[in-house]
C-alpha cells in the first residue's frame, strides 16, 4: 500500500522521465499470427490461457508468480479511460498540458503492473476501456461522435504504444473492449477499429492487435468484424457463461475456419452463486481445451465483497487489505491453465 502511495503521488513528469517499464534497445522477441494460430516468437502455436486482473489497483505482488506456478502463460491488464467508475478508476487526465492524456499517478500504477507480469514471462494483452467512449449504456457521447475524444483517444494509444513497444512479454494491444455505439452497425464499428490499427501500426509494426464484434463483443457479430487491414489481428469475443453454455462456440469455430484467423476470449466466466455455475464452468472451460480456443478468466481479484459474483478473490468484509479466496474456484479454473 504504501508504494502506490507513492506511485500516486509522482508528477507527470516525473513520469514521463521514468519512461515506462524496463525494456531492452534491442527488438522484443513478440508473438505473431499465422492462419488460424497465434505463434510464439519461435514461431510455435501458443494458445493464450490466464486470467484478468480486471478489477484496478487490485494486483497483489505475488499473483504474477501464481499463474506461472498454475499454468498461465498470459494475463489480461486495463487501463480505464473516460468512463464512470468508482473509487478513482478512471485514468483519464483532463489537463490540456498533459500530452499522455493519463493521470500519473495511474500511469505509474500500470508500469507496475506491467513489470509484474513481464518479469513472470506472462505474456500481456493491455486493454483501453472506456464506458464512454464505447458507447455503454446508450450513451450517445462517444468515439463515433465526439472528434475531439476519438482524436485524445489516438494520442492515448500512441503514448502507450511508444511506452511500451519495447517491453519484454507485451504480447498483444487489445483497443476498444465491448463497443455498442447507438446507430452504428458493424461495418461502422469495424472502420473504427480499421482506423485505430493503422494509428498503432504508425509505431509499432510487429505486436498483435485485438479486435472484437458489435454489440459489447457479441460472439454473434464476429462476422461483421474481420477485417483485411492487417494481418497481425487476433479476434476475441465475451463468454460470459449462461443458461446454454455451449451456445456460442460453433459461432467461434466456424469463423476461425471461415477466415483462418485466431480467436481468443477475452473475458470467461460466471457468477459463483448461479445455478450449476461450476458444471458450467467446467463444461466451458473443457470445450475451449478441446478446440484450442485460448482464453482470459473474469477475473482474478473483486474489488468488492460478494462471494456469489464473479471473481477468484474477493475483498474481506472485515479487513479492508485483506482477501478472501474462493478455494474450489481456483482449483477449478488452474485445473484448465496448462490443458
Amino acid at each position: 500500500m504504501e508504494l502506490r502511495r507513492v506511485l500516486f503521488g509522482l508528477t507527470t513528469a516525473a513520469v514521463l522521465l521514468l519512461g515506462g517499464v524496463p525494456a531492452s534497445a534491442a527488438p522484443q522477441p513478440r508473438l505473431s499470427v499465422s492462419g488460424a494460430d497465434v505463434v510464439d516468437p519461435a514461431g510455435n502455436p501458443i494458445v493464450l490461457r490466464g486470467y484478468n486482473w480486471g478489477h484496478w489497483g487490485t494486483v497483489q505482488p505475488q499473483d504474477a508468480g501464481d499463474h506461472v506456478a498454475a499454468g498461465a502463460n498470459s494475463v489480461r491488464i486495463p487501463l480505464r479511460w473516460w468512463g464512470e467508475w468508482k473509487d478513482d478508476v478512471d485514468s483519464r487526465d483532463p489537463d490540456p498540458a498533459n500530452p499522455s492524456h493519463i493521470k500519473a499517478g495511474h500511469l505509474a500504477l500500470l508500469d507496475q503492473t506491467i513489470e509484474q507480469a513481464s518479469a513472470k514471462h506472462l505474456w500481456i494483452t493491455l486493454f483501453v476501456d472506456s464506458d464512454h467512449g464505447q458507447g455503454a449504456g446508450g450513451r450517445p457521447d462517444n468515439f463515433w461522435t465526439n472528434p475531439e475524444m476519438k482524436q485524445q483517444f489516438k494520442e492515448v494509444w500512441q503514448f502507450l504504444v511508444r511506452r511500451y513497444k519495447a517491453t519484454p512479454y507485451l504480447g498483444a494491444f487489445e483497443i476498444l473492449p465491448e463497443p455498442k455505439p447507438i446507430g452504428q452497425n458493424d461495418d461502422q464499428v469495424r472502420a473504427f477499429y480499421d482506423e485505430m490499427i493503422g494509428v498503432i501500426r504508425g509505431i509499432d509494426r510487429r505486436t498483435p492487435v485485438v479486435v472484437g464484434p458489435n454489440d459489447n463483443y457479441s460472439c454473434s457479430h464476429l462476422e461483421g468484424a474481420f477485417t483485411t487491414a492487417d494481418p497481425k489481428v487476433i479476434y476475441t469475443c465475451n463468454y460470459f457463461i449462461f443458461d446454454k453454455p455451449l451456445n456460442r462456440i460453433k459461432l467461434i469455430t466456424d469463423f476461425r475456419t471461415a477466415h483462418d484467423v485466431p480467436v481468443w476470449i477475452n473475458q470467461v466466466g460466471v457468477e459463483s452463486g448461479d445455478v450449476d455455475a461450476k458444471l458450467k464452468a467446467r463444461t466451458v472451460l473443457r470445450a475451449f481445451s478441446d478446440n484450442g480456443i485460448g482464453w482470459a478468466w473474469w477475473t482474478f481479484r473483486l474489488n468488492g465483497t460478494n462471494p456469489d459474483t464473479h471473481g477468484i478473490y474477493y475483498r474481506d468484509p472485515a479487513d479492508a487489505d485483506g482477501w478472501i479466496v474462493k478455494q474450489a474456484w481456483l482449483e477449478l479454473v488452474n485445473g484448465y491453465l496448462a490443458a
